[in-house]
């Protein structure tokens, strides 16, 4: 959908042009007849409060759970440099897995997927059956051996850090977004557009409707063509690997290598569609497809004044002394 692109001087923030542009986009699918199911995005606070509308009442909300860790990390992190709160260090990537692994498992079903996402409380100081609601309840990974259940270092239920924990992990903000993580899906395939969308539109130079427009036409041949790459390999077979340092991690993680994108092909193939074009067609100016075609607009609210009168508003520094 390249053709719905907002313009700053449709909205007064980049949160308010999101919105418009989701709105778009959601009603081109529907023009074009696509059903849309569900719908997963960030917890724009905007955009959730659209999708509860009665308008959208029969798509479901999901959040990208990389968003929700992220915000659950930073807190964890804040909290855990504070001398009282040390022993939460070693827990703060666990916590942030099991986030993960509590939306893969819960299979689309949201009370078990904050169920789930709960049981950590009680993990967390050794303790792998409980009941809860006259119902008991197991931790799910294997049984730890009398050596690996001493040497852990569990938080006791009298600790900072242990409420630190609890507060987040129980927090109702996190409890009912999680409801809308069970489908466990993700926003990264965006994430990877938009990158490619820096590739032709650079946030460092300014371009008109008309070259914004072109440009995400562009950037989206180009992803379309090379989302979905295949794995590389060595003359073997083997899976090409490499080794990268990883700065959310602070250390070196293992990464597959996938085959090169192509660009190339493409754009030669629209270079020869332009020639051909060119040929059989007069061009057509700018001036002659009409100003509704590329709307434009100033991002002042407020018609442009005369220098002048701007120039007999300027206050100079000494205009109010006595001479």
């Amino acid at each position: 959908m390249a053709d719905q692109i907002v313009q700053v001087s449709e909205s007064t923030s980049s949160a308010a042009m999101e919105l418009i542009g989701f709105q778009r986009g959601l009603e081109k699918l529907d023009y074009l007849g696509v059903k849309v199911g569900l719908i997963a995005t960030d917890r724009s606070p905007s955009i959730k409060k659209l999708m509860k509308s009665e308008k959208y009442h029969g798509v479901l909300h999901e959040f990208d759970a990389w968003h929700v860790g992220k915000n659950v990390k930073k807190k964890l992190l804040a909290e855990g440099i504070k001398a009282s709160n040390r022993p939460l260090q070693p827990w703060i990537k666990a916590i942030n897995n099991h986030l993960y692994w509590s939306c893969e498992m819960s299979a689309g079903d949201p009370e078990k997927c904050v169920n789930q996402w709960k049981s950590l409380v009680h993990h967390i100081c050794g303790v792998h059956r409980w009941e809860e609601g006259n119902v008991e309840h197991t931790c799910q990974h294997r049984e730890y051996t009398a050596e690996e259940q001493r040497k852990k270092k569990w938080l006791t239920t009298d600790s900072s850090a242990f409420r630190v924990v609890q507060s987040i992990v129980l927090d109702p903000n996190i409890l009912r977004d999680i409801k809308q993580m069970s489908h466990f899906k993700h926003t990264g395939s965006l994430e990877v557009f938009h990158s490619t969308m820096l590739k032709y539109t650079p946030k460092r130079i300014h371009f008109f409707y008309d070259s914004m427009l072109a440009r995400t036409m562009l950037a989206v041949i180009d992803h379309n063509l090379n989302v979905g790459r295949e794995k590389g390999t060595t003359k073997t077979g083997k899976e090409k690997l490499k080794i990268q340092f990883s700065k959310a991690s602070h250390r070196y993680v293992v990464k597959y290598q996938f085959e090169d994108t192509q660009q190339l092909p493409f754009r030669l193939e629209l270079l020869d569609r332009v020639k051909e074009l060119s040929k059989e067609e007069p061009l057509v100016r700018q001036e002659e497809m009409g100003k509704k075609k590329f709307p434009r607009g100033n991002i002042a609210k407020e018609p442009r004044p005369d220098l002048d009168v701007l120039m007999s508003q300027v206050s100079h520094r000494f205009s109010h002394q006595k001479k």
